[in-house]
Parts: structure tokens; sequence; C-alpha cells
């Protein structure tokens, strides 16, 4: 650092050497802090009482669990995993080990130099100075030290948007991910069947564009990806494409799809015959039973997972529109042979509401669902059987995710709109006019 500095420092230590001196202990001029651990500090948490009120607690965190790196090239010492978010560094103890003395100072008082203590209560939220001194006085080490704390609170989604300039109005929107992009497909105003993309952390909506190989008379407004490729079905023939602009027919005698929330590539579907079929090849397709009563025959969604207390056993679980006021929901086991209706719960509440432009995705191991009029995202942890309102606190419900919140200006004027997961951890909603959000729950952001 600066000279001046060096001889103040210097000066201030000369008599804790002194003492070293008279006990005649070898000196040297090398001079390190090779470990350095930081003590207790209080947490600050937000909760709720029983009542649903918002509420304020501490706890006590060891900062041990928060191993502290010392580059010794660069000189500076932090902490590679931050702290929790709401922790209060401001008066922290340290145990610091090195060749030589132990020093400190604060930046913004350069001249006050102090004999490190394991007693002295440290401020780490202003930049911070240690070194070392060696015990023959002829040469001071300095390091940055910076403890590093969450600036966001790991469970928040903040949203970014809307987009004024997103992607051009469509009607009867179909949102899907694929690979690192999101694809917005409809009906453009001059009636033909369009999409609109973008890659999901770079660059723009790349405007309308017409897709080459299917027709919007009978196009049934649902695209999925399964097998890497874009599936829709138009006028009782599936159609398949690889990049979303050119089709080709797969099969015909398809009445509808189901849309893949978990891509494990196979295809389900539902034949004109009123069957359901499934693919994994596209080639060869297999009856898997009648389509009973209340199955989703529009808007469905399934979900394939492993059971949590069996890695070997997935379970699937198809989420979508009936001809009754409720959603309807079915499951299968790996080791099934038919679907069976998971039974609503008693309490309506809790039941997912037939809506207009229905969204159903997987996200942070729950079902969400959201869609015209539910004035929110629907939460459910148990396979799709209840669905609790995020917008509300919801005290028997222990894994209930109160910050999953949607955008506040769908919550004014509700227009059409869909709602889709990407692969960095992200959620897209897109609107019919051409209004686009994003956002994520932060600890869930892959960098």
């Amino acid at each position: 650092m600066r000279s001046r500095f060096d001889l103040i420092l210097l000066l201030l230590l000369f008599s804790c050497i002194s003492c070293l001196k008279e006990e005649k202990m070898s000196t040297s001029p090398q001079a390190a802090i090779t470990s350095f651990t930081v003590g207790y500090y209080r947490v600050k948490v937000h909760d709720m009482t029983w009542q649903g009120h918002d509420t304020v607690a501490y706890v006590s965190e060891n900062g041990s669990n928060y191993p502290m790196t010392i580059d010794q090239i660069n000189n500076r010492i932090y902490n590679v995993d931050s702290l929790a978010y709401g922790s209060e560094v401001g008066r922290v103890t340290t145990a610091v080990y090195g060749t030589g003395t132990v020093i400190y100072y604060y930046a913004d008082e350069p001249d006050l130099v102090y004999v490190w203590n394991s007693s002295d209560s440290i401020d780490f939220t202003r930049e911070l100075y240690f070194g070392a001194v060696s015990t023959d006085e002829s040469y001071v080490r300095y390091y940055q030290v910076n403890l590093n704390v969450r600036k966001v609170f790991p469970d928040s989604l903040i949203w970014h948007g809307p987009d004024t300039v997103g992607f051009p109005a469509l009607s009867g929107i179909s949102a899907v991910s694929k690979g690192d992009s999101v694809f917005c497909f409809g009906v453009d105003s001059t009636g033909a069947v369009s999409f609109s993309s973008r890659h999901i952390t770079e660059g723009g909506w790349n405007g309308s564009n017409h897709i080459t190989g299917l027709s919007a008379d009978g196009w049934q407004h649902r695209v999925t990806v399964c097998g890497g490729r874009f599936h829709t079905v138009s006028g009782g023939t599936l159609y398949g494409s690889d990049n979303g602009l050119d089709w080709s027919v797969t099969k015909t005698g398809v009445r509808n799809i189901i849309s893949s929330g978990t891509d494990n590539g196979i295809l389900w579907a539902i034949s004109q015959e009123g069957n359901i079929i499934k693919t994994e090849d596209l080639a060869e397709w297999s009856q898997v039973q009648p389509v009973p009563l209340n199955f989703p025959d529009s808007a469905a969604y399934i979900f394939t997972y492993p059971l949590a207390t069996n890695a070997n056993i997935s379970r699937s679980v198809v989420v979508g529109l009936a001809d009754t006021l409720y959603a309807s929901v079915w499951t299968m086991l790996s080791g099934d042979t038919v679907w069976t209706q998971v039974d609503m719960p008693a309490r309506k509440e809790l039941r997912l509401p037939s809506v207009s432009g229905l969204s159903v995705f997987r996200y942070d191991g729950a079902l969400y669902s959201t869609g015209c009029g539910m004035d929110g995202f629907r939460q459910s942890n148990d396979n799709g059987v209840t669905w609790y309102p995020c917008q509300s606190y919801a005290e028997d419900y222990s894994s209930w995710n109160r910050y999953m919140q949607i955008p506040s200006e769908l919550k004014v004027n509700t227009p059409v709109f869909v709602a889709v997961p990407d692969s960095r951890g992200y959620i897209w909603i897109m609107s019919e006019d051409g209004r686009v959000w994003h956002g994520a729950i932060n600890r869930l952001i892959k960098h």
C-alpha cells in the first residue's frame, strides 16, 4: 500500500514485536495469512404466523459452513459460496492464522490500524483489508477481504418486462421451449400459421415467420416438442418439423396431441377412432386404451418424472380440459397399462378451474398452472390432486411457494396468454397482443 501507512503500522506494532524479541524467538522476512474462518452471525428471515401474517425471525449461522478462499497470488480472501440472504455481518468474530502478526484496517479509515484479536467484532459491510507483518519487521503483506452475502432472496421471483417489442401479435398462441430458444406459434393478421422465436439469453424476437406445409384450417393451436422435434395436429393429421418453419406429414388419423411437459422421447396422442396412442420413433404406434369419460381431449399436458421414493419407477400425469367445470387430471405409473383419473378434492377451491388458455408446466419439483381468469399461479405438490392459489397463504401446505406470482400487469388486464419454462430456469409468459415477460426463482437460474 502506501509507505506512510507502512511506517504508521510498524510503529503501532513495535511494542508487540519487541515482546517477541525478548522471548528470543526466531525471526523471518516471510509473512502470509494461511487460514481465515468467520464465526457466528445472525440471519434475518421472513416467515408467516399461523394466521398468515408476515413476521421476522433471526437464526444463528456458523460462518465455518462457508469456507474462505485465500488467493495468495492476487492477495484476496473471499467465500465462493455466498452467505444466505439476510445475513447480518456488521459484527462478526474471526479465526485467523498465518506467519507473522495479523493486522487489519478499513479502507475508509486507512490510518487506523488494528492488531487482530480473536474477540474483535469485524465489520464486513465495509471495505476491509487484513495483513500479516513478518517477524523481522521487514515486510507487510495485505489481503483484500470480501465476505459475500446473497443480495437477492433465493426464492424470490423477479419478472422482466413486459417487452413492448416482443413478437408480432398472434391469436390462438401456443408456446414451447426447445434447446436454448423459446417459440410462440399462432395465427397472424393474414390468417396464416406463423411463429416467432428468440434465444433465451441473447438478442430479441425474430419477427413473424410464415410456416410451410401446414394450413391454419383445422389447426388445433397446440404445438409440442418431443424427441427434439416440433409436433402439431391440423385437420386430423399429425405434422412434424425440425426447425418450426418447414412441416411435413407424420401420421394421419390423429385427433389431438398431448403436449409433452417432459421430453422423454414418447409422444402421446388421441386417434380419430377415440383411442389413446403413443410412439417412441414416430413409426410404430401402440394403442393404450380407448379414451375414458372425462379424459382431457383438448388442451392436455403430460409430465413424466421418477417417484421421490423410488427412482426406478416413473409417474406420468396428464392435466387438461374436458367437458367439466374443472380441469381433469389422470395418472399412470411406469408399470401400469391404463390411465387412472385422480379424484377431485372435496374443497372446490383446491380444484383446478377449467379456463381458456390453460397453461400447465413443471417447475421446482411442483406442477404449476395458470390461465385467463385465474388471477395467478396455482401450485400442486401432490401430482395434480390439489391446486393451491399462490397469491394467498396456505397454512396447511408445507411446501407452498408464496413467491410464485404472475406479473402485476396480468392481474389488472387479463389478455389470452401462455406460460412455458426454458432450459435455464426461467418462465416465459407471452400474450396474444405480443407482450412478453420472463422471470425465475433466483436459486434455480442456471448461469
